[in-house]
């Protein structure tokens, strides 16, 4: 029984390995190719022509504007508008950023510091960290409708650099939280076991240790 086992698999090891069919596909499957590729490139097609219309109309438009000097130096309110520039945009532009930046920037990292160095584990942590999760997802033009119906509506404020760079806090915060939370979880725990064993204090030990060795 064994042996006519055994000469079975021999025969089978040793007969020829089927050959690859190399063979010109059936009419229809060609025919389905064919009909893929074309819907594909016209899906290509008419997903880039749009991009390429509006991208030919702002540089044929723009560009002898930004060829012009002052064009860069001549704001919106002049009375002729061939002398308008854009000096407002540009100043506008550092401005609420500069803005948002002196606000988002130290929030974010005192509460990537308290989370990871404080908060840890906890039921508030986590809680935050949700909070953050919501934030990091949110459209910009819900958090600029935000602050428009808080702001300007419902306090009475007009429409200014300040009240764009809220809307800017609301989506800068969750990015930096997210950056530096995960560059101070990068930094080995015996540096901190190793500072607080010879006597240095907590927050010494996050201000001298943690945070430098995560700038890097």
């Amino acid at each position: 029984m064994s042996a006519t086992a055994g000469a079975g698999s021999g025969a089978t090891a040793g007969a020829p390995a089927p050959r690859l069919d190399l063979s010109r596909p059936s009419a229809w499957r060609t025919a389905r190719n064919g009909f893929a590729s074309a819907f594909m490139v016209l899906s290509t097609l008419l997903a880039v022509a749009p991009l390429v219309w509006v991208l030919w109309s702002a540089i044929s438009k723009g560009i002898g504007s930004l060829l012009r000097a002052s064009w860069w130096t001549n704001a919106m309110d002049a009375a002729d508008q061939a002398k308008w520039g854009a000096l407002h945009a540009i100043l506008g532009t550092v401005e609420i950023g500069l803005i948002t930046a002196v606000i988002s920037v130290p929030i974010a990292l005192l509460t990537a510091i308290y989370l990871v160095e404080y908060a840890r584990g906890t039921k508030i942590a986590r809680v935050i960290s949700f909070a953050v999760d919501v934030l990091t997802g949110v459209p910009s033009i819900v958090a600029a409708l935000f602050i428009f119906a808080l702001v300007v509506t419902t306090f009475g404020s007009h429409q200014s650099a300040w009240a764009a760079s809220l809307a800017l806090v609301i989506l800068m915060v969750p990015t930096v939280l997210r950056s530096t939370e995960e560059m101070l979880k990068l930094v080995p725990d015996s540096l901190r076991e190793a500072s607080l064993a010879l006597g240095v204090s907590k927050w010494r030990t996050i201000v001298s240790v943690v945070l430098p060795t995560s700038i890097s």
